[in-house]
């Protein structure tokens, strides 16, 4: 049993309250094409599994800290013949995960042809990240060509303080933006939904980069930014997720990521290469306290699928591995058919160019104003990093939206009348949020993330009920009614 990190904690709360379905599932194939020997990938499969011990975790809440704990039953590695291989993804990719129980990770190895094979791993995103797949092959290629694997000790465990520094920064720069103005609308998103994809290939639109004296990186999340600038935000939100390997941790198949939100407001004379220098100072910023959540380190912040309204992953693949006699192709940016905010682009840099699936949900927006928006995203990308803002070469109609657009206003949260509930109950439940809160007096009426509360928040408060109390209370109450009376409310209901 070992602690879990911060960044695992905010992902299964949001898991917990939100129920998000395939949200967290990451999916990777393999396609194997010549003489396959069976068996030894399916050894190899094991091989990576005993090399990784995450792998064969589930996670558990003891006493208001999140544990990794053994999974209830080893990952499977199954084999199946498959000759229809998309039914076999669907369903596989569909299947759910048990946090608390595991596994949360398995193999799939199917024979489509004698001559074919698709090998379908299927992962949830609290133990595998994006980094993680070009880990994952390199072992499976090593594991395969007869080359051992030497186990890796658990790399999670230690209590991570909030640094001071990172407190102060998202005090200072936390802005709650939900919506964002795409097509001439704007899009807000509260919860995951169903989601699809439109593909792109950006590898000839990325010229102006060079010039900049950056990375690739940061000219595609220049380009972004403006984008959405032309689109009419005055203010724009992007959340990234910045990598948080260390020297220890660089061989580790886990996740060592933090979705970290990246902030704009330029004026129409700024140039794309300024635009380009101030984001770059911010990601040097960020890249100081990366290994602290930005809701963990402001307060104050609700739980929820998504920091911003548009997300990007951006990764650069290692280079390509041998298996011995097989000819290997892999998906790299396989969709789950989810989506947790209103567009989020997933890019992957390789020496064959640079690929973009927009993820999109279909009821937020449709597929026609996404599939331009990634064709405006190249056009920006083309541009010569000396042009201003407003001489983007994006249509009229998308320049005529109207900029920061309000998001829609939300219904107030029906807060629970504390006089009708019982007093000693209300007084027990009180005492627990000051002492977790270390506030000295709080109303019953008072707003949980209004006194600087997040994920780490509601475990301690839920544990110290159920200790003292005997009740356990769903985390959505917390959602719902983030009030000591609604929650005083819950465990009366509970109760009875």
């Amino acid at each position: 049993m070992v602690l879990a990190s911060q960044a695992q904690h905010g992902m299964w709360i949001t898991e917990m309250m939100h129920g998000t379905g395939t949200t967290y599932h990451m999916p990777f194939a393999l396609w194997l094409d010549g003489p396959l020997d069976r068996g030894a990938m399916l050894k190899a499969c094991e091989s990576v599994l005993a090399r990784q011990p995450v792998l064969g975790c589930a996670f558990e809440d003891r006493d208001g800290e999140l544990h990794l704990v053994p999974a209830a039953d080893r990952p499977p590695v199954e084999f199946t013949r498959a000759p229809d291989a998309d039914a076999l993804l669907r369903e596989e990719i569909a299947r759910p995960f048990d946090p608390g129980r595991g596994p949360l990770a398995r193999f799939t190895l199917a024979e489509v042809t004698p001559s074919r094979h698709l090998l379908l791993f299927v992962g949830h995103h609290l133990v595998f990240d994006g980094m993680s797949k070009d880990l994952l092959v390199r072992d499976l290629a090593a594991a395969y060509s007869g080359r051992p694997l030497p186990p890796l000790p658990m790399p999670y465990g230690s209590a991570a303080a909030i640094p001071p520094e990172a407190a102060a920064y998202w005090r200072e720069r936390w802005r709650d933006l939900t919506a964002v103005v795409i097509g001439g609308e704007a899009r807000t998103v509260r919860t995951a939904g169903r989601g699809e994809t439109v593909l792109l290939d950006l590898t000839d639109a990325m010229s102006g980069w060079e010039r900049t004296g950056g990375s690739r990186f940061e000219w595609f999340l220049t380009g972004v930014h403006a984008l959405l600038f032309g689109y009419g935000n005055a203010e724009a939100a992007v959340a990234i997720a910045m990598s948080t390997r260390s020297r220890e941790t660089r061989d580790h198949i886990g996740l060592f990521a933090t979705e970290l939100p990246v902030y704009s407001a330029p004026a129409p004379d700024t140039t794309l290469a300024e635009l380009a220098g101030e984001l770059r100072a911010q990601l040097r910023q960020l890249n100081r306290i990366r290994d602290v959540p930005a809701a963990r380190a402001a307060g104050g912040i609700r739980p929820r699928p998504a920091l911003a309204p548009v997300s990007i992953s951006f990764r650069r693949r290692a280079a390509d591995v041998a298996f011995p006699g097989l000819s290997v192709s892999a998906e790299w940016k396989m969709s789950n058919h989810m989506v947790r905010n209103v567009l989020h682009l997933q890019a992957v840099d390789g020496d064959d160019g640079l690929r973009l699936t927009l993820h999109y949900s279909p009821d937020l927006i449709d597929r026609e104003h996404v599939a331009a928006a990634g064709e405006h995203l190249r056009a920006v990308l083309a541009c010569d990093p000396a042009l201003r803002l407003a001489d983007l070469p994006l249509p009229a109609a998308a320049r005529n939206a109207a900029p920061g657009a309000a998001p829609p206003v939300e219904a107030p949260v029906p807060h629970a009348d504390a006089a009708t509930l019982d007093g000693e109950l209300v007084e027990q439940i009180r005492h627990i949020w000051m002492e977790v809160l270390r506030i000295d007096d709080i109303s019953p009426d008072e707003d949980l993330y209004d006194l600087g509360g997040h994920s780490l928040t509601i475990t301690q408060i839920s544990a110290r009920i159920r200790k003292r109390l005997g009740v356990e209370v769903p985390f959505d109450v917390f959602l719902e009614d983030p009030t000591v009376g609604g929650v005083a409310a819950a465990v009366s209901e509970l109760r009875a």
